[in-house]
């Protein structure tokens, strides 16, 4: 494992939240990422510990990542999908853009925080385009989080995208 730093950014670049994080994996299609709890996450706002271990699925091509959160005990919490710009990973930080949309496993899988993305569309302006784009995103992370399967080792993990979308 290597550490590097996490970085979410806004649609117009600014980091709204940053942590160290662990790279577990890099392979061709993307790379894991694990947070583990106790880790300290900082945002414009506020900072704090992580009470749970986040594993970050990204790949290089798709306009979202995943996220396993896992309690101390090691029981599944939560799938959650964060619709974003596909992942950067440069010069030891990872990056990307959050655009607002999310889905979770909670109660679902089902789509949340339409009203922050509309509160960025306003914002940011985003175009029509890119509205649509998130909303396809969306869609394929629903698919994907509702046929997700924890706990799988990294190339088993990120393979489970084949079949979804792109």
């Amino acid at each position: 494992m290597r550490d590097i730093t996490l970085r979410q950014l806004k649609h117009d670049g600014f980091c709204y939240r940053h942590h160290p994080t662990q790279l577990v994996a890099q392979l061709p299609t993307g790379f894991v990422l694990l947070s583990p709890r106790a880790t300290l996450i900082w945002d414009h706002r506020r900072m704090w510990r992580a009470k749970n271990d986040v594993y970050h699925y990204c790949w290089y091509d798709r306009w979202f990542n995943l996220l396993e959160v896992v309690d101390p005990d090691g029981h599944l919490l939560e799938i959650y999908a964060h619709i974003a710009s596909p992942v950067e990973l440069r010069d030891g930080v990872a990056r990307y853009i959050d655009y607002e949309l999310d889905v979770t496993s909670i109660d679902g899988p089902r789509l949340v925080d339409e009203d922050e993305f509309a509160e960025a569309v306003e914002k940011y302006g985003y175009p029509a385009e890119l509205q649509a784009r998130c909303y396809a995103a969306a869609a394929e992370a629903h698919a994907l989080v509702q046929r997700w399967q924890a706990g799988l080792p990294p190339k088993a993990a990120l393979a489970q995208i084949n079949g979804i979308g792109a």
